[in-house]
């Protein structure tokens, strides 16, 4: 029997994707993988071979062009171990850049693989949205081409959707054409404080509705700007840098109220557009009982106001004291649901007992719930258990992570809008899809991966 694979990005995943749960399995590193085409031509025929050039001696295929300055396409071919911030340091002349941003740096091809997405969703989309065409290589050997470079296509089954957020199950992902899209000429962002949940979800609601083109539309709960402001303040007390030299805002964390709080951004092709978008959802959110609305195009005031956003994950840990890592949940409802669930999941993690702020990227139902932990990362097993969590407190995190899941179902969700199953949440899908819809998976998987080597126990792997 061969040994089973699991391809390796960069192991920004929080599912444990990558975690080698049969033994004797190999590990396939992908990160030489890093040829970037030219976003012209036909350069997906030559995909399945470049990467044996990529690296001579260690060192970096060189492209033919230093920068991406002559795309003739809003697309262009990437290798799977192009990291997003690679792909749009190389793109930085050409006025476009890859908009799916995930927060991480990940790989393109780990992104496709989890079908990630992020920050930016509620305007450009998810990575399914942002896909052409993917090069693959199947369990078999075959080299497998899904998609063109075309922006729409009728032909055959749709491949690129089904690689997408295959999570490595059914073949390697090696070359991904991506969608580019233009660097806007304006942005900028505002923040509005409301007295619920409720009325920012409606806020947001009303926004899409109204179709006003926000880029980023993020609800912090009370607790989660409570944790920037302790953080903000923990940090100004034990730096002699003034927060004007830190370049993030942090010192704005003090003047802000502990109250749901939305941060949007707006891009658009010139000030007068943006303006008439921000005067508008400003108008949105007074009428949803909102209040302390501010924006700003400047850089560095656009960087202060949304600090607390940029800082949850971090701010959210040290809210915990002790805590050196967190489980990050993440499950997305429709947007009518959205208010509800998410008060729902906030009144659980009070109920429990446990430290955990909430937030969403409301403008498309995803929400997550950074519950920190103590002792995550200390491997000696005769450490002091005083030190670590007890096995009750995680009892209670893995419950709240529950209890949310099955309440986003129940509402039509989704038991996760961007991090993907692995073999954390494997659980779910049958509720989520049916028995029927699982057989379906399973009935896939074993056409293209009969052996199961691909990544077993991952996803829908289960060969039951």
């Amino acid at each position: 029997m061969p040994s089973p694979v699991v391809p390796f990005g960069c192991g920004t995943s929080v599912e444990g994707h990558v975690s080698a749960l049969t033994p004797g399995s190999v590990c396939l590193d992908m990160k030489l993988f890093k040829s970037i085409g030219d976003g012209y031509g036909n350069d997906d025929d030559d995909a399945e071979t470049d990467h044996d050039d990529e690296h001579e001696n260690g060192h970096e295929h060189e492209h033919e062009h230093e920068h991406g300055d002559s795309l003739k396409d809003p697309c262009i071919t990437v290798g799977a171990g192009v990291t997003r911030l690679e792909l749009n340091e190389y793109l930085r002349h050409s006025g476009m850049q890859f908009m799916v941003d995930p927060g991480a740096d990940a790989s393109i091809g780990g992104m496709v693989a989890c079908g990630a997405s992020g920050t930016t969703a509620v305007k450009y989309g998810t990575m399914r949205d942002n896909i052409l065409s993917i090069q693959c290589v199947l369990p078999n050997g075959t080299v497998a081409k899904c998609g063109t470079r075309a922006l729409k296509s009728s032909a055959g089954y749709d491949l690129v959707s089904l690689m997408t957020g295959s999570e490595g199950t059914l073949g390697v992902i090696t070359h991904v054409t991506v969608k580019l899209h233009p660097i806007p000429d304006c942005t900028v962002a505002a923040v509005c404080t409301f007295d619920t949940l409720y009325d920012a979800a409606g806020a947001v609601s009303d926004m899409r509705m109204c179709a006003v083109d926000v880029q980023r539309c993020e609800l912090l709960d009370g607790r989660s700007v409570e944790a920037f402001v302790k953080y903000t303040a923990a940090s100004n007390s034990s730096s002699n840098r003034s927060s004007n030299n830190s370049g993030s805002g942090s010192g704005s964390g003090s003047n802000m109220e502990i109250k749901p709080t939305l941060f949007l951004e707006f891009t658009g092709p010139s000030q007068t557009a943006v303006e008439e978008q921000v005067k508008i959802t400003e108008s949105i959110c007074i009428s949803s009982n909102g209040s302390n609305f501010q924006f700003t195009a400047d850089e560095a005031e656009r960087k202060s106001l949304w600090a607390a956003r940029h800082q949850l994950y971090y701010a959210s840990i040290a809210l915990r004291s002790g805590a050196d890592s967190a489980i990050v949940t993440d499950a997305c409802v429709p947007l009518s649901a959205f208010a509800q669930v998410l008060t729902e999941t906030v009144k659980d993690v009070e109920a429990q007992g446990v430290v955990g702020p909430c937030f969403g990227h409301a403008g498309d139902g995803n929400f997550h719930c950074i519950l920190p932990i103590i002792g995550c990362r200390d491997s000696d097993s005769d450490i002091d258990s005083d030190s670590r969590d007890s096995e009750e407190y995680l009892q209670k995190l893995h419950l709240v992570n529950d209890n949310l899941i099955w309440r986003t179902i129940a509402a039509g969700g989704t038991c996760t809008g961007e991090h993907g199953v692995g073999y954390g949440k494997i659980a779910y899908l049958e509720k989520q899809y049916g028995k029927g819809g699982v057989e379906m998976m399973r009935m896939i998987k074993r056409g293209l991966d009969p052996n199961n080597i691909m990544n077993p126990i991952k996803s829908s792997s289960l060969i039951n």
